[in-house]
């Protein structure tokens, strides 16, 4: 288990993973837009970590800010996740995942805000 460390894309941003143990990684993942960036922590759990084809699940936290034409401010995001990643070569997987996300968005100049839940589908290249 000497490869813990992993750089990746994905739409639209950027990550890095670490291998905790065989089952477990931690990461940090951005993902960025005209106007929007979002920022945070995720955990991942592999259920089949020795297949190539590996199943997945786990959750993230993330911190959030936006502008928009009439509105800017921040919030936040916590998300759950199921999914999987298929390793094409030992060092270079493609995965992707979904789940439903709790948002929460505060305009700053009104104080308004607004939240709810959506699905999330992110798609990466490790």
């Amino acid at each position: 288990m000497s490869k813990r460390w992993g750089v990746g894309v994905n739409y639209p941003g950027l990550g890095v993973k670490y291998r905790v143990n065989e089952k477990s990684a931690v990461g940090i993942k951005t993902q960025f837009a005209k106007d929007i960036f979002v920022i945070g922590p995720r955990y991942y759990h592999s259920f089949n970590p020795k297949d190539k084809a590996v199943l997945l699940a786990g959750g993230e936290v993330d911190y959030l800010t936006f502008k928009g034409d009439s509105s800017k401010g921040s919030g936040w995001v916590i998300e759950a996740f199921v999914g999987g990643e298929y390793f094409i070569q030992p060092n270079f997987s493609i995965s992707s995942d979904i789940g439903p996300a709790f948002i929460y968005l505060k305009d700053k100049d009104t104080s308004l805000d607004e939240s709810g839940i959506d699905f999330v589908l992110n798609l990466g290249l490790t």
